[in-house]
Order: structure tokens, then sequence, then C-alpha cells
């Protein structure tokens, strides 16, 4: 893995800040770090964004171990807060906005035009974490297994990948 420069992280997160909405933008984020970058792996990816699903708070802690995985403590802190700060300055105002403009129909259809987007980021995700974790029938199945366990049922999430990372063990997955 080649040294990242802190500059050029921090540069690329405040990058990948302003264009997340949550953790659906997965995809850009493998691009970026693990395609252009080389800074960290597939199997890296995979398990920071499996570790952000652990933690409390916002799943996307995850660049906090990309920048570790990057550049140890230093690109820790910069991946977190080039990430975080910019995107929290725009939302306070965006939310001030919304408050003052919310009814506007203009606003109203902007913001059903972004549910479509968000849907096909979100598969993209899908697609990215497949491909770099399932690489067995027995890998699709505990992943089928999870999906439908959260799709139909109302348990807690935490349980669920527990439960799945239990089982990937014992399967040796």
């Amino acid at each position: 893995m080649p040294d990242a420069n802190v500059w050029a992280l921090t540069l690329e997160f405040v990058r990948l800040g302003l264009v997340s909405f949550g953790g659906t933008n997965i995809a850009e984020i493998e691009r970026v770090l693990v395609g252009e970058h080389h800074w960290i792996t597939p199997t890296t990816l995979a398990n920071g964004f499996a570790l952000g699903q652990l933690m409390p708070g916002p799943n996307m802690l995850a660049v906090t171990y990309y920048g570790y995985a990057a550049r140890g403590v230093e690109g820790a802190l910069a991946a977190t807060v080039a990430f975080y700060g910019p995107t929290a300055l725009l939302s306070a105002a965006a939310a001030l906005a919304w408050r003052r403009f919310s009814t506007h129909p203009w606003l109203v259809a902007f913001r059903d035009a972004l549910l479509p987007f968000g849907a096909g980021v979100l598969l993209a995700g899908v697609l990215v974490l497949g491909q770099s974790s399932v690489h067995s029938w027995a890998g699709a199945g505990v992943a089928a297994a999870s999906f439908v366990i959260l799709w139909r049922s109302r348990i807690n999430s935490v349980w669920v990948v527990l439960g799945a990372a239990l089982l990937g063990a014992l399967l040796g997955l």
C-alpha cells in the first residue's frame, strides 16, 4: 500500500464527505480509496464498513478506520475531520433553509427527485460490498439470510451483524 500524503488524504475525504449520503456512497469511496489511490484494500473497505455498522453513531465512522489504514493516527484524524467538518457546516445551513422554505413546491420536487438517486447509490454500494465480501455460496447464503431477516423482522441490526459474523466464522468464510 502506498503511504497516503496527509493533504491529499484530507482533500479526498472532504470531497467524499460532500458527495456522501450516509453509507450509500461506498461505491465512490471504493473507487477512490481502493481503485484510484490504492490507499486501502477491498478487504479493508469491507471490514471498515462492517465495523462502522457495529459502532454507535453514524455508520460512516468507517472513514476513521480507512484514514488510519492509509496513514495511521494522523490519517484517522484527517479523514474524520475532513469527512464530517464541511458537511456539518453545510447541513446546519441547509437545515435553516429547509425550515424556512420546506413548503415551497421547488423544494418538495427536489426532495422527491433525490429518492430514486438514493436508491441507485444504495444499489451500487451493495454491489461493491458484495464483490469484495461474498466469495462462496455459503457467504451468499449468509448475506441473503441477513437481508431477509432485516427486511422481514424488527430484530436490531446489531444482532443480525453479530449473528452473521459468528456464522461466518463457524463456516470459515
